[in-house]
């Protein structure tokens, strides 16, 4: 009869034992399953940090190229005449500058203040018509983080009537700066 209620304790014991165990288990199972779901986010953030560092990347790389050295001393400062812009043009001009050269617009250095942080050109043309001219100054100043437009002037040629429903090309003239490395 002893051995039948030891028996019958220790049967009991161990299936309070098994319980515990079990909830135990559970407990464990429900935190692995909130941990993968843990770990699924981190790994999606990571993703998408990789993905935000080569989009960084490739910006600074824009920014960098977009940037125009400094001229060496005051003495190379490029003046107005005709001479000075064939010169200009055989250096080759920052990127952008060549941009609109090659779009068809003419080009000449415009006359650098010494506190500028920035190097300015005058460009000018007498064969775009308007719905050409601003897809062009919006592709180049979108293109171009550190390209400005401080002057831009469109006029008709005398000889064209106001309101005419002719295409027109317009003389279009403006003064474009772009941000150049310190000295």
């Amino acid at each position: 009869m002893l051995l039948a209620l030891a028996t019958i304790v220790l049967l009991g014991l161990e299936g309070f034992w098994l319980k515990g165990f079990h909830q135990q288990n559970s407990d464990i199972a429900l935190s692995n399953v909130r941990r993968a779901n843990q770990n699924a986010i981190e790994q999606s953030k990571i993703t998408d940090l990789k993905a935000a560092a080569e989009r960084i990347k490739g910006l600074y790389l824009r920014l960098q190229d977009s940037l125009v050295m400094p001229a060496k001393t005051a003495q190379e400062l490029p003046s107005l005449s005709k001479s000075a812009a064939n010169e200009n043009r055989s250096q080759g001009a920052p990127e952008p500058i060549e941009d609109f050269r090659k779009a068809g617009f003419e080009t000449l250095p415009a006359i650098q203040k010494r506190s500028e942080s920035s190097v300015a050109f005058d460009l000018g043309s007498n064969s775009f018509e308007f719905h050409r001219i601003v897809p062009l100054l919006a592709q180049e100043e979108n293109s171009n983080p550190f390209l400005f437009i401080d002057h831009f002037a469109l006029s008709r040629p005398a000889a064209t009537e106001p309101f005419s429903r002719k295409p027109t090309a317009l003389q279009s003239r403006l003064t474009v700066r772009l941000l150049k490395l310190p000295q």
